[in-house]
């Protein structure tokens, strides 16, 4: 039960994100939600975005916009926290993500997105 309450949970947040609705993105996520970007575009730094940045990004169409089939490759629960691993392919880019959630009165929200990201321009 709860594992299918967390990947519809992501289901629905893949799509409001592959069609940067972020209003609907936004219903999902934690008010302490992050992106952790590790090493992208194989620069060496880890950047962090908060939930004002990643929500502002995907308005101005620089986050989104690629729809993407989801296949989900390990999911861990224990009591309120779960971690998910998906990946997720698009015709622009290939990403393997690894989300945390936690369960809130609310119920299951995205505290944390650790995406890796591979284009599929720089595979060919």
């Amino acid at each position: 039960m709860e594992q299918q309450n967390v990947q519809n949970i992501l289901r629905q947040f893949t799509t409001a994100v592959d069609t940067q609705d972020a209003a609907t993105a936004e219903k999902y996520l934690h008010s302490n939600f992050r992106v952790v970007l590790n090493n992208h575009n194989n620069s060496g730094t880890v950047t962090i975005l908060s939930k004002e940045q990643y929500l502002s990004m995907m308005q101005a169409g620089k986050v989104g916009g690629d729809k993407r089939e989801i296949q989900f490759l390990l999911i861990d629960l224990h009591d309120a926290a779960a971690t998910i691993k998906v990946h997720l392919n698009g015709s622009k880019n290939s990403f393997t993500n690894y989300y945390s959630l936690i369960k809130t009165n609310e119920g299951w929200l995205i505290i944390n997105d650790l995406p890796q990201i591979v284009s599929k321009a720089k595979q060919s």
